[in-house]
């Protein structure tokens, strides 16, 4: 797969209308940060998956409807586990499908790839996923679109969608942004997306297609490690990043 990576790189430049770049995160440190609500939240990370169509698995649309690509097991369960993926053809096309539902029966054992078998997590779930088509780097919730490096995946019950977060342990660390450019991260995050396996102080950061860890202060994996979030109540801010995130920003 890291093969073909340079190529999906091209193709991702191509389709996505609208880029972060590096003056995108350069908001100041809230001036107020004692008298912001602050919690106690551990987090995860999620990327883009990307593979070339192949294998005997369909990547059948939520409508029920073929699309005319296909996975292998791994790829699938993959693309299922992160939500999204980039799915290159044999012409060299690439789609972007976004994870629509779970249906209501499986196309294949998620279990059988190794990367998978003793996991955790209800990977059952993950052999029904039905797809959409996505544009960008995929959808969140709502009206949200995803947008690397500041996107993250929350529990509504705990923190709303539309909330915006300052992480102060994110604030100064170095971020490779999708185009190759690097960038100062700022701190600050935005709840646009969800997952099953996002539950009550656990947050997942969205990297792109950028698979390592931009803030390994903040991302441990591991829900006994949290960190120190701040809800910005700053509207400038809070406008700022929810409209980077609506589709009709594309």
């Amino acid at each position: 797969m890291k093969g073909i990576l340079s190529g999906f790189l091209v193709v991702v430049h191509l389709m996505v209308i609208s880029q972060t770049s590096p003056t995108d995160f350069l908001f100041p440190a809230p001036p107020n940060q004692k008298e912001l609500t602050s919690q106690k939240l551990w987090s995860t990370q999620y990327y883009i998956h990307q593979f070339q169509s192949g294998g005997k698995i369909p990547i059948v649309y939520a409508d029920g409807k073929p699309s005319g690509l296909f996975a292998d097991t791994c790829d699938f369960c993959m693309a299922s586990l992160e939500g999204t993926a980039f799915v290159k053809d044999s012409s060299g096309n690439s789609t972007i499908i976004n994870f629509a539902k779970s249906g209501d029966s499986s196309f294949v054992n998620c279990r059988a790839c190794k990367r998978f078998a003793a996991s955790k997590l209800n990977v059952e779930s993950w052999g029904r996923t039905l797809w959409s088509k996505s544009q960008g780097f995929g959808d969140g919730v709502k009206n949200y679109r995803l947008v690397p490096f500041r996107t993250i995946a929350v529990d509504k019950e705990v923190i709303p969608y539309g909330t915006v977060l300052y992480i102060p342990a994110a604030r100064g660390k170095k971020i490779l942004l999708p185009d190759g450019e690097e960038a100062v991260h700022d701190g600050y995050f935005f709840a646009g997306d969800t997952g099953g396996a996002i539950k009550k102080n656990h947050i997942d950061i969205f990297t792109g297609i950028y698979e390592g860890n931009p803030f390994p202060e903040v991302i441990k994996s591991n829900e006994n490690k949290t960190v120190d979030a701040f809800i910005i109540t700053d509207q400038t801010i809070v406008d700022a990043l929810a409209g980077l995130h609506l589709k009709k920003a594309f």
